[in-house]
């Protein structure tokens, strides 16, 4: 496991100062619009907060936030040198023109970790589609406007580049389920070209790449991301609109034993890439 902490503007250190904000709150017992009232403040700046909707955070109304919450002194000093750091390095990341879409949240997170597991059913990974592939799946009427299908695309292309093809990627373990590389998305030929682009990612240095076989039966209903940031561990949850992250111990633990135990009991790298090799060739008949 990696060593370290992540410094005090980071993405992992704003999701742990939201995350300590909402379970101050959640101790007094006051909905977001009470805490915000009793503030002085608008009624949806807390909502604001503890969302990451926000271009400037100030150090000392989170101070004096913490003070409303009774905070313990420590830990109220510490989210606010948090929240005056995050200020201040905010402004320059690719993700804050593309804060809107789904998965805005998530983005900063993945681009600092140094660690990345990935199980997914139904779709591939986010950053194993190809353009081509999004497109498609865009296109399917989850996102009718295509002006906004392709500026998400644009969003899309940018994350990849920022992960994989950085001069230090993240270590990447990516555990995808058989029936993936027979869901046809975009017809045969965009899916030839998906499986190709996966073919070509399985030799990245940084990534290892696994199937996940029908015969082994359906581990879990749903997909999920674990990711290693310092000495952070954050989950996510692909989940319609903006995914579900999560990093409570015990959800995280119980999910790295998941992952363990996906990794296991998928194919060895090498037959799944014969498999996708299988996939391509059916495709071509």
């Amino acid at each position: 496991m990696p060593e370290g902490t992540p410094v005090q503007g980071s993405p992992a250190r704003r999701h742990y100062l939201i995350s300590q904000l909402k379970r101050l709150r959640a101790r007094t017992g006051l909905s977001q619009e009470e805490a915000a009232e009793e503030m002085g403040w608008h009624k949806s700046k807390v909502s604001r907060i503890e969302n990451g909707k926000w271009k400037r955070l100030s150090g000392p109304e989170i101070d004096a936030l913490c003070r409303f919450y009774t905070a313990p002194d420590e830990l109220r000093e510490e989210l606010t040198h948090i929240a005056k750091a995050a200020s201040r390095n905010r402004s320059s990341a690719w993700w804050n023109a593309y804060e809107d879409i789904p998965g805005g949240a998530y983005y900063p997170l993945e681009y600092e970790a140094d660690q990345i597991f990935e199980y997914t059913l139904g779709l591939f990974s986010g950053l194993a589609q190809h353009p081509d592939y999004i497109r498609a799946l865009m296109g399917r009427g989850a996102v009718p406007d295509e002006a906004e299908r392709e500026r998400r695309l644009e969003a899309r292309v940018e994350r990849t580049r920022s992960i994989l093809y950085r001069e230090a990627p993240p270590r990447m373990w990516w555990v995808i389920d058989e029936p993936v590389l027979t869901c046809q998305v975009g017809g045969p030929k965009v899916m030839r070209t998906q499986l190709e682009h996966l073919l070509e990612l399985s030799d990245h240095p940084r990534i290892d790449l696994q199937v996940l076989p029908q015969s082994e039966g359906m581990s879990l209903n749903y997909g999920f991301c674990l990711l290693w940031i310092g000495d952070d561990r954050v989950g996510h949850v692909d989940v319609p609109p903006q995914g579900l992250l999560f990093d409570a111990p015990e959800d995280v633990q119980h999910h790295e034993l998941r992952s363990n135990h996906l990794r296991a009991a998928a194919m060895s790298q090498e037959r799944s890439r014969d498999l996708i090799r299988t996939r391509i060739t059916e495709l071509d008949a």
